[in-house]
């Protein structure tokens, strides 16, 4: 078993002016996106669907942290994570970010900082 999973959903504006939304299910330590569905609609289906992707194709963690939001506080998420016997962790409201470090916040945005200095693709030469 691994660590702990992450999920979130990320508003994506389309050229309509509608909205598509992505459910993420993110392995913090290696770094790599585990899971996703794509949505027109925010639900707990979406989100759920998404642990499942990374539940068929990944080695289960001990813990899902996620936010507050009511597709992550709903039965049919939370009935997810008991079938697969996951403990289920929020943030609080308002602080998406509480359960993180001042060292795992460094490293993170070190990280991503290396990767925009070198590995970006740049139309600049």
């Amino acid at each position: 078993m691994s660590g702990i999973w992450q999920t979130d959903i990320t508003y994506i504006q389309l050229t309509n002016h509608r909205w598509a939304y992505l459910a993420t299910v993110l392995d913090p330590e290696k770094r790599k996106v585990l899971g996703y569905k794509i949505g027109n609609t925010r639900t707990a289906e979406l989100a759920t669907s998404a642990l499942q992707m990374a539940l068929d194709n990944h080695q289960k963690p001990l813990i899902v942290h996620s936010d507050m939001g009511s597709q992550y506080t709903s039965a049919e998420f939370n009935i997810k994570c008991q079938n697969y016997g996951l403990k289920h962790s929020y943030s609080l409201k308002g602080h998406p970010y509480d359960n993180e470090t001042l060292t795992q916040v460094q490293a993170a945005i070190g990280w991503y900082i290396n990767f925009y200095n070198r590995n970006r693709i740049s139309n600049v030469a």
